[in-house]
């Protein structure tokens, strides 16, 4: 009897095993999202005409939401897709009237090339009253995923932060699904949504870091992570907060000490903006202070990234916060410093932060033989005598330098940074979970 409770024991304990190590690996994909839509021609760039060939023909039929529905064939390996007009759209010689507002065209066999370029999957066409097509490739989202990463992401780099970057892909992919739900598709085909060029982007690193991760999602507390990445962030992770205004639990700064500065185009920066500039840009923004006195940083993090802008006239001030930091100058990133420059201007001292330092101050020297008299209140200088603080008018710069590092946001993954982990040997669920605290692969 005791022999049987052991055995019996035994097997559950088994059985509990196999199904806690099927739960645990298990990554299969909502059904709703195997097939992306994604748009490569709508609006402004829509399409009269497009070329289309495979070399098995074509099933041609309509899309039911994400499904293809086969009606006929093409055997035709060359197809000229024309809008009619009146919401039916020729195809050769036929016209073909549209079903529930579209046209879809799948290969038989194989891929398709729309226009010259290779895609996976197969093509639907919305014409418009005005004789154009919105053109949309539908494609499995794993292949969407190889072909994504490796427009985002270099395919020569480590095959780590390659898994990494295709995890975040389609995580990223799933969280935005609606972005472009009023034109027709999921997402579009570029930066504002994520490079996708379709096989052009595939190679066997690609290919291999979409199938080792197939179906596989960053989940936080029971949810899809949107998994914001960016190339660089100069060093730093930022603050959601100081980005978008709002703090995200899994987007947490801090230092991160594996970004690669070798081939990283910006690794440092400089951008010079003059009053010119500067005015140019508040007058596009129906902005209004008066001539341009002064220009600097008034609020950053510990980790040197800027969240806050005050730009000084001579009829007031305008304040830029979080983004609009960067974004308002264009500039590639909020980590940077800003310097006046010119002939009468004063040169910023580095306080370096340690013990002794003092958050907040601003520190200044005069520049060769030039007065620190000119300096507003609340800045400070150094001198034999120690620190003084000045309450005259604004320093007299005609031009400010912008020093920075990275590119991007700043939020999330760092691509150099995914690279630099992958280089010294850590995993691409290591990667992710480094970027996005407290999340986990599902």
């Amino acid at each position: 009897m005791n022999i049987r409770l052991k055995i019996l024991s035994k097997f559950i304990l088994l059985i509990t095993l196999v199904l806690t190590f099927s739960t645990i690996h298990s990554y299969a994909i909502d059904p709703k999202y195997e097939t992306v839509k994604v748009g490569l021609f709508y609006s402004s760039t829509a399409k009269s005409q497009v070329t289309l060939s495979s070399s098995s023909g074509f099933y041609a039929g309509y899309m039911d939401g994400s499904s293809f529905v086969g009606l006929f064939s093409f055997s035709e390996t060359s197809l000229k897709v024309t809008a009619y007009g009146n919401g039916a759209v020729s195809v050769g010689d036929n016209v073909c009237n549209t079903v529930g507002g579209n046209f879809a065209l799948s290969p038989i066999n194989g891929t398709v090339s729309i226009d010259g370029a290779l895609y996976r999957g197969g093509v639907e066409f919305i014409p418009d009253s005005s004789g154009r097509l919105t053109v949309i490739n539908f494609v499995n989202i794993n292949d969407y995923v190889a072909a994504v990463v490796g427009k985002e992401m270099s395919p020569s780099w480590p095959i780590e932060a390659l898994k990494a970057q295709a995890v975040c892909a389609r995580s990223y992919c799933i969280t935005t699904w609606n972005r472009h739900s009023s034109l027709g598709f999921n997402l579009c085909a570029t930066q504002d949504c994520q490079a996708y060029l379709g096989m052009s982007g595939e190679s066997e690193s690609t290919l291999r870091a979409a199938r080792e991760t197939k179906d596989q999602l960053l989940m936080y507390n029971g949810s899809i992570v949107q998994t914001l990445y960016s190339s660089s962030n100069g060093g730093s992770i930022g603050y959601a907060k100081y980005v978008w205004g709002n703090d995200i639990p899994y987007l947490q700064a801090g230092p991160d000490p594996y970004e690669e500065n070798t081939g990283n185009p910006r690794a440092s920066w400089s951008v010079t903006l003059t009053k010119s500039d500067i005015k140019k840009k508040l007058d596009n923004a129906s902005v209004n202070i008066g001539e341009i006195t002064d220009f600097k940083v008034t609020g950053a993090d510990e980790y040197g990234r800027t969240y806050e802008v005050t730009v000084y006239g001579t009829n007031g001030t305008y304040v830029l916060k979080n983004d609009r930091t960067r974004s308002f100058f264009g500039l590639y990133s909020q980590k940077y410093t800003i310097t006046p420059s010119g002939s009468d201007a004063v040169a910023p001292y580095v306080h370096v932060v340690g013990s002794n330092s003092e958050a907040g101050v601003n520190w200044f020297v005069a520049k060769g033989s030039q007065s620190t008299a000119n300096l507003t209140s609340g800045y400070y200088s150094l001198s034999s005598s120690g620190k003084q603080q000045h309450v005259g008018t604004a320093a007299n710069a005609d031009s400010w330098i912008i020093n920075g590092s990275g590119w991007g946001h700043g939020l999330g993954m760092s691509q150099y940074g995914a690279k630099g982990m992958a280089n010294r040997g850590f995993t691409y669920d290591k990667i992710l979970t480094f970027y996005y605290k407290g999340a986990y692969l599902q």
